[in-house]
């Protein structure tokens, strides 16, 4: 072997040490610089607000500004595909609804992404269970009733679904308690409860955050809430689980997630933050105020979760041959 193989294969050895090295050393530095939070909503709404609220503690905790960029469009995947694609150092983050992550690829067939394959959950931050609401018309003071009811009457009722998600709250509805009716599709929470309160829909699953308002309506009726166990904020409100519809649970949680390939030392920095964040009294107070409960677990907690409803949404939606207008 001559003197030039050997130089060459000493120098490639260096500087695959270095290159390894790399990432350690970001991880050791990390933050020194602005980090963005991507919210892939218009300013203004659910995910922005708890963004804001969970940002300004959790910088604090990193010792980094964390900035808001507001990504918009196309049920999230704008944002999502844009944190997707950049650098995984750590440096731009994503707070999604996890139905971005698990839904979405359901309903689009042409996503530029694989959510939870293209992106790491960091923490779930928040849960966001869903109302069962029905018109007071309707002769039913509780989920039993209704549930009979809906029995006698099979088809004829109808349900005012608001998107994707809360079409797949129904359908687990209709196969756990084995009813049929019409969903009728709205733009929004917002247009559904109106709906159901005017009487042209009877009943309508909406999540806690939008219902708050609708709750003290004299023309609704509160039957049940979606949360395997009762609901902290809601302890009065039974669930569909007790109510005679047992294995039935449903929740949108909100989701800090990074690009596939983040070192996990930099994943642990970011978790521990949100986590701290989330504690404060606060942040508490401003995220129970908007009916969301804290969850802030690990990323390994959080992968199981998502996963988990991963599953569920995808075999209902083969079960049932499920089709969602596009």
């Amino acid at each position: 072997m001559n003197i030039g193989s050997v130089v060459s294969r000493l120098v490639v050895s260096a500087m695959l040490v270095v290159t390894g090295m790399a990432p350690l050393r970001a991880a050791e530095n990390y933050p020194n610089r602005i980090v963005r939070l991507v919210v892939p909503a218009a300013a203004g709404g659910g995910l922005d607000v708890l963004a804001r609220v969970m940002a300004h503690r959790a910088s604090e905790a990193l010792q980094q500004h964390i900035v808001i960029e507001n990504k918009p469009g196309a049920n999230f995947t704008i944002g999502m595909d844009a944190v997707a694609k950049s650098p995984p150092d750590g440096y731009t983050l994503l707070f999604t609804s996890s139905a971005g992550l698990t839904i979405n690829p359901l309903v689009f067939s042409n996503l530029p992404l694989v959510p939870l394959k293209d992106l790491t959950p960091v923490t779930i931050t928040t849960s966001n269970p869903f109302l069962l609401i029905v018109n007071r018309s309707v002769p039913v003071t509780n989920v039993k009733e209704f549930v009979e009811y809906l029995k006698k009457n099979p088809g004829k009722l109808n349900h005012a679904s608001n998107s994707a998600t809360t079409m797949l709250v129904s359908e687990l509805f209709k196969v756990l308690a084995g009813v049929d009716y019409v969903d009728v599709n709205f733009r929004g929470g917002a247009p559904a409860i109106m709906s159901t309160e005017a009487g042209t829909t009877e009943f309508c699953f909406v999540d806690v955050a939008s219902a708050t308002a609708a709750m003290s309506s004299e023309r609704l009726r509160v039957l049940a809430i979606t949360t395997t166990e009762r609901y902290p904020l809601r302890p009065t409100i039974p669930t569909l689980a007790e109510s005679g519809v047992p294995g039935y649970s449903a929740t949108a949680p909100g989701v800090i997630l990074v690009p596939t390939g983040t070192p996990a030392e930099i994943v642990s920095t970011i978790n521990a933050a949100f986590r701290k964040a989330l504690a404060m009294p606060d942040v508490v107070e401003k995220i129970h105020a908007a009916g969301n409960e804290i969850v802030g677990n690990s990323p390994q907690d959080a992968r199981k979760i998502l996963d988990a409803e991963a599953s569920q949404w995808t075999k209902l939606v083969k079960e049932r041959n499920i089709k969602f207008g596009q």
